[in-house]
């Protein structure tokens, strides 16, 4: 239980990202930025069904405005139909745009689906139908004053619930940093898991003042056990942006007050994540 525990906080410390507070004197801007990122899983056919499940779901959002015109938005869904169809989804968005100059905005979501106690028999197949996207994007105009992040990270992953051991997993992580250098996209699925039409396509552009990566998947998760087994499956996502540009350069006051906002709102998120993943904790042990 203690691995599932470990596992979920720190899907929760990653869904924190430092807010940059170093302010450049410059001319102001009136150019326009935005950051998307949005990701979503659906399970279907479940072979066997859970005997208890849990959900897990937060947004986040900040606005700071010293001049320009700022705006942030995230949702967050997770479902676990046991009872009605054998199913789970969950979804994660997260969307962040600013115009003008002297602004930071921020948004993050979170969405996790937690099935415990899936009993399979010895010699018997453990399987589920799978969907998803996984959809990330910045934008800016002026490379001199303006800055926008998109962050996501989705992970499937299957435990054995007595040794705690992980037996398969499915990871997708994209990270765009415009301008800027730290671009990435990793596709990473475990073996028994079968796509439908092979493997899926990425849909990727680095560099530049507009950069976006994706990509959509299909396809089966299927195992068969030598002994009886319970399995605990963990899926979750978070998806996280950043809209920031310089303020407007007329006093050296203006500047003081946006790195103290922008601090503070860095230390609101920190406590928010510290007081999501000890709910999460109390969650876990509880079952």
């Amino acid at each position: 239980m203690k691995q599932y525990i470990k596992f979920v906080m720190r899907f929760l410390a990653l869904a924190t990202p430092a807010i940059a507070t170093s302010i450049l004197a410059t001319s102001p801007s009136q150019a326009a930025t935005i950051a998307y990122s949005e990701s979503k899983f659906n399970i279907n056919n479940f072979s066997s069904s859970p005997l208890s499940v849990k959900t897990l779901t937060d947004t986040v959002t900040e606005t700071i405005s010293t001049g320009g015109q700022v705006s942030a938005d995230a949702k967050a869904e997770a479902k676990f139909n046991v009872d009605v169809n054998n199913s789970a989804s969950n979804w994660s968005f997260s969307q962040a745009e600013g115009q003008g100059y002297g602004y930071t905005g921020s948004a993050e979501s979170l969405a996790g689906i937690i099935g415990y106690d899936f009993t399979v028999d010895k010699d018997k197949e453990f399987s589920f139908d799978f969907s998803g996207f996984f959809k990330l994007q910045t934008s800016i105009d002026d490379a001199l004053t303006e800055s926008a992040n998109a962050y996501g990270l989705f992970s499937y992953q299957l435990y054995d619930r007595d040794s705690n051991e992980l037996l398969d997993s499915f990871n997708i992580y994209g990270n765009l940093s415009t301008l800027g250098n730290n671009d990435a996209f990793a596709f990473e699925p475990s073996d028994n898991i079968t796509f439908d039409l092979g493997q899926p396509s990425i849909d990727k552009s680095f560099g530049g003042k507009q950069e976006y990566a994706s990509t959509s998947f299909k396809g089966k998760y299927s195992r068969t056990f030598e002994q009886s087994t319970r399995l605990t499956l963990v899926e979750s996502k978070s998806n996280q942006v950043n809209v920031y540009t310089v303020p407007e350069p007329s006093t050296i006051l203006g500047s003081l007050f946006s790195c103290t906002m922008l601090g503070a709102a860095s230390i609101r998120k920190l406590k928010k994540a510290s007081s999501a993943a000890l709910l999460v904790n109390k969650d876990l042990t509880g079952v």
